[in-house]
C-alpha cells in the first residue's frame, strides 16, 4: 500500500517538476545560450571595429561553457585605433 502512495507521489512530483521547467524555461535562464551585454567590449583587429558578446551555456541554471562572439562592423576607422584585440 505504502508503495503505491510513495509511487504515486514521486510520479506527481517529476510531472510537477518537468511542467514547470517547460513553463519557466524561455523566460528564466535555465537552458540555452544567453548574453551578459555588461561583459561586452569593443576593440580593433585590422583596423575594423571588432564587438565582442560574452555568452554563457546553461543547464539547468548550471553554467557548463562560456566565451565570447564576435561581430565584425565592418566599420575602417581612418587613423587607426587605440584598443587592439588580443586574438
Amino acid at each position: 500500500m505504502f508503495t503505491g502512495i510513495k509511487f504515486s507521489i514521486a510520479s506527481l512530483a517529476i510531472t510537477g517538476l518537468i511542467v514547470t521547467a517547460s513553463i519557466t524555461a524561455p523566460v528564466t535562464k535555465m537552458f540555452g545560450k544567453h548574453y551578459n551585454q555588461k561583459k561586452d567590449f569593443a576593440c580593433c583587429k585590422k583596423d575594423q571595429l571588432v564587438v565582442k558578446h560574452y555568452f554563457t551555456v546553461n543547464i539547468f541554471w548550471i553554467s557548463v561553457s562560456d566565451g565570447f562572439t564576435e561581430e565584425n562592423t565592418g566599420k575602417v576607422l581612418p587613423g587607426g585605433c587605440d584598443i587592439r584585440c588580443t586574438d
